[in-house]
């Protein structure tokens, strides 16, 4: 099996690395035909995955956090060439939701794991979200598009105040304490299959998978390939209303609040007053007007055998 790691090299602390090269081993040892390239910015690894597609590599693995990831798919959509995943950064969230091993001190082993699944593992093809913004950028997402509070937390979490440090859940915990206080709400305008809403949002999520920043299952009813988006729209004003929201969601119960709207869709436009931040699989792509839609089964991968069935329709 001809497969190509692109590998994050900023990504997982210094056992990881070693247990990288174990998990190499093991796919050598599988039969893999392994060709391994790692990344220097933003851009190369989906550069990287266009041209092992284009080069007839049966699999292309992301060995990074949910960024790497989200590159190698831009490069790998509409292809034949299966992605493979094995997790190295802060949230990891595909990975979690299709139960693939995660590595951490504690679990040391992990990384073997998730190298077998890539050998044994089950092929499925899955949708991709696409976002569209008004200056042409054009970004696909596996797991999420966020519009508002999560994607300035994102953004925030870059920002000089911060960037020194490592990046992990505090500095997310950081990023958010310093965006949330101060985030009003804005009015916004959006449609989708079933018409025009318009509301003062603090935050939108559309989801092709069900969890979300590895903590929350926002959308507990979405499926991976059933050519729908589920869209969560957070309605609200600074942050009592977005503190409410958080808890709702942590006790499962945002479903029942009349301030959190759920529905599914094939596409979604929003624009806003003020000019709201987005971001895809926790990456900023830039601000409102944005047009998402879902590209049906336009992702092939490699997941484990007892991968949640509840994530699939078919």
């Amino acid at each position: 099996m001809k497969t190509c790691l692109i590998v994050n090299p900023n990504a997982g602390p210094s056992a990881f690395k070693k247990q990288l090269r174990n998990a190499q081993d093991h796919l050598l040892k599988s039969g893999c035909e392994l060709k391994r390239v790692d990344t220097k910015g933003k851009g190369d690894a989906t550069r990287m995955a266009q041209e092992a597609a284009q080069d007839g590599f049966e699999v292309v693995v992301a060995v990074g956090g949910d960024g790497t990831l989200n590159e190698v798919c831009n490069g790998l959509v509409n292809t034949d060439t299966a992605l493979g995943v094995l997790p190295a950064g802060t949230a990891n969230v595909f990975a979690a939701d299709v139960h693939i091993p995660i590595w951490t001190p504690l679990k040391p082993d992990a990384i073997i794991k998730g190298a077998e699944i890539i050998v044994t593992g089950q092929r499925r093809r899955i949708d991709l979200g696409r976002a569209r913004l008004k200056d042409g950028t054009c970004r696909y997402f596996l797991m999420w598009c966020g519009i508002g509070l999560d994607a300035a937390i994102s953004q925030a979490k870059d920002s000089a105040a911060i960037q020194s440090r490592p990046l992990n859940y505090a500095t997310w915990l950081i990023a958010g304490m310093m965006v949330t206080y101060d985030f009003m709400g804005t009015p916004a305008t959006i449609t989708t299959d079933d018409g025009v809403m318009n509301e003062r949002v603090l935050m939108a999520v559309v989801s092709n998978g069900q969890l979300y920043g590895r903590v929350w299952r926002m959308a507990p009813e979405a499926k991976m390939d059933d050519g729908l988006l589920d869209v969560g729209i957070m309605v609200g004003h600074r942050w009592p209303s977005t503190v409410k929201h958080a808890v709702g969601l942590t006790f499962k119960q945002h479903i029942k609040d009349p301030d959190f709207h759920i529905q599914r869709t094939t596409r979604l436009s929003l624009s806003a007053q003020e000019a709201l931040p987005v971001h895809v699989d926790a990456e900023t792509i830039g601000t409102t007007p944005v047009e998402i839609d879902i590209v049906p089964l336009a992702l092939n991968v490699i997941i484990p055998q007892n991968a949640p069935k509840r994530l699939f329709a078919q």
